[in-house]
């Protein structure tokens, strides 16, 4: 009850702004190689009324010893999908792969992707297809290129692509896709490898730096939003690795770290979190706060263009999405959907 009287204030809160309301899906990204829903998973995709899934269907590597592309972790369906979901394969080609990939190969390249696909996907239709790569200056006209390729073998369907923050805000050096639509990836703001940097995952500060153009950016926008965390440990001032899902509340239980707003310092030598921990080292835990996320929803829906979108979070994972009330989601599509 408490859920549908949230809904119905904030229906009523934007009947008074001057921004209009915008015509948006909501959506998941689901970035596992098996896909299998969980209890938590269908429950939270049902009350916040979400019916679209932007599934990893494979990653595109190279293969040095070969010098040919290669598959790495390929989908695995281990779940039936419910009717009121419509999927969207999502393609990751890695930079290296167009580093090494000759021009002569690039048609050959699109049917590769097309045949792994059709051997993975299930019976179910897709409307569009989404190919994920940062790509740079170097191989921006060999991506280009290849995307425009595969629009000659979409057959009526959408094809979309990845935009990062750096890609807008250094669009004449970067490009813009020939693909239908971007997602732009509202997060990885800054450089994780420094250990100075408070938050790479989300900073509206840092934000604020690449998206002064963005209501100008020629191609209509989709939006993804982080709810993932992780933490970043160092050696002195050299970055070690990122330890996935590892967040605050474990890291707070633990008697030989000391902590520091967000970072954690060794206080002994200690195997913990499946690697070796030096005293001194420190780990720096990158979370996503819940009222910064709609901040940056609202300040998000006012200065992109488009009024026909889809508005996703990154990513569906019991222990993500754990973090978050169904209402704290909910509350932040709706500040998209309708601003203030």
């Amino acid at each position: 009850m408490r859920f549908y009287l949230l809904f119905l204030i904030l229906l009523i809160q934007s009947c008074g702004s001057d921004t209009p309301s915008k015509n948006v899906t909501r959506a998941f990204y689901y970035w596992k190689s098996a896909f299998q829903l969980s209890n938590a998973e269908r429950q939270t995709l049902d009350t916040c009324h979400v019916n679209k899934l932007y599934i990893k269907a494979f990653d595109i590597d190279w293969n040095f010893a070969t010098n040919k592309p290669i598959l790495k972790a390929p989908l695995v369906f281990q779940d039936s999908i419910p009717e009121n979901l419509s999927l969207v394969p999502v393609i990751f080609i890695t930079n290296q792969t167009l580093k090494q990939i000759p021009d002569t190969y690039l048609a050959e390249f699109v049917d590769f992707v097309n045949i792994r696909l059709k051997n993975i996907w299930p019976q179910k239709p897709y409307t569009e297809i989404q190919f994920d790569c940062d790509w740079t200056i170097s191989t921006r006209v060999k991506y280009f290129r290849f995307l425009d390729l595969y629009r000659k073998h979409c057959q009526g369907k959408i094809l979309s692509a990845t935009i990062r923050l750096h890609q807008i805000k250094f669009v004449h050096k970067t490009g813009i896709p020939p693909v239908d639509r971007g997602m732009l990836m509202f997060y990885n703001m800054s450089d994780w490898k420094k250990p100075l940097i408070k938050n790479s995952i989300y900073d509206l500060d840092a934000a604020s730096q690449y998206t002064a153009t963005l209501s100008k950016y020629p191609l209509a926008l989709d939006i993804v939003l982080p709810l993932f965390r992780w933490a970043i440990f160092y050696r002195g001032d050299q970055f070690m690795t990122v330890i996935n899902k590892l967040d605050s509340k474990t890291l707070n239980q633990q008697k030989f770290l000391k902590k520091e707003d967000n970072k954690y310092y060794i206080q002994e030598d200690v195997q913990a979190f499946g690697i070796s921990l030096r005293k001194g080292d420190m780990i720096r835990v990158e979370e996503v706060d819940y009222e910064e996320l709609l901040k940056g929803s609202r300040a998000l829906s006012k200065q992109i263009s488009t009024q026909k979108l889809t508005f996703a979070f990154y990513d569906l994972d019991p222990k993500t999405i754990s973090n978050y009330s169904h209402e704290q989601l909910h509350k932040i599509f709706l500040s998209f959907e309708l601003p203030d």
